[in-house]
């Protein structure tokens, strides 16, 4: 064997090992594991209960509010999650029926556990610059089942969500429960990039789906 094949031969080697070996290592001994989706982590629990849920209650500082999208890196199967608490927003229940929500998330906030993956989900994919925040507002009233203060359940709600400056109305399915008096509030919908016209997340060495996941946990307060 020729130096220059055996010279070859380790470099490709090295290379193998710093590109699939090094990730291999990485996210299967050192990177943490993402957090479960907020749907995920619901647990049965005791319900609480209010006498009449009526009134404006507001979106407290332990909301959050994100994303969640299956990446493959070099090879390995990863799920990246960014997510924010910088949610502000109100929800007017009246009659027992919630009669309007708004909510806004400041999306310079949002971080996962990788810099350089918020450095492009804050520049290329969100610009965040230009577009600084997501919004959401109820469209149609959600009729609440009339044990809805006292018990878990679940709505169907329909609104305009705007993500990277375009706006369409969506329906999702949200739960809701009372906890410590205050209503928790939790869902996710499917995003599809091209509908939003947000580029597709995929670099070199880094691929993604045509869509990610939208979740929200949010805890509010009258």
């Amino acid at each position: 064997m020729s130096r220059l094949l055996r010279y070859t031969i380790v470099v490709v080697a090295a290379l193998l090992v710093v590109f699939v070996g090094g990730p291999w290592v990485y996210i299967n001994f050192i990177r943490e594991d993402a957090p479960e989706s907020f749907v995920a982590e619901v647990t049965v629990a005791t319900v609480d209960g209010i006498a009449d849920p009526s009134g404006v209650w507001t979106v407290t500082s332990e909301s959050q509010a994100g994303y969640r999208v299956d990446e493959v890196l070099f090879g390995q199967n990863v799920t990246a999650v960014g997510r924010t608490n910088a949610i502000v927003g109100t929800v007017e229940i009246a009659s027992n029926q919630v009669q309007a929500a708004t909510f806004e998330v400041d999306m310079t906030t949002v971080t996962s556990d990788e810099p350089k993956r918020d450095a492009q989900f804050a520049s290329r994919i969100m610009d965040v610059l230009n577009y600084p925040t997501a919004t959401f507002v109820l469209e149609s009233p959600i009729v609440l089942p009339a044990d809805a203060p006292a018990t878990s359940t679940t709505h169907t709600a329909r609104g305009a969500l705007t993500l990277r400056g375009t706006t369409k109305t969506i329906d999702f399915t949200i739960a809701s429960t009372v906890r410590d008096g205050r209503i928790v509030v939790i869902g996710e919908t499917q995003i599809v990039f091209a509908d939003w016209n947000i580029p597709n997340p995929s670099i070199p060495g880094i691929s993604t789906e045509d869509f990610g996941v939208l979740e929200f946990n949010l805890v509010l307060e009258r």
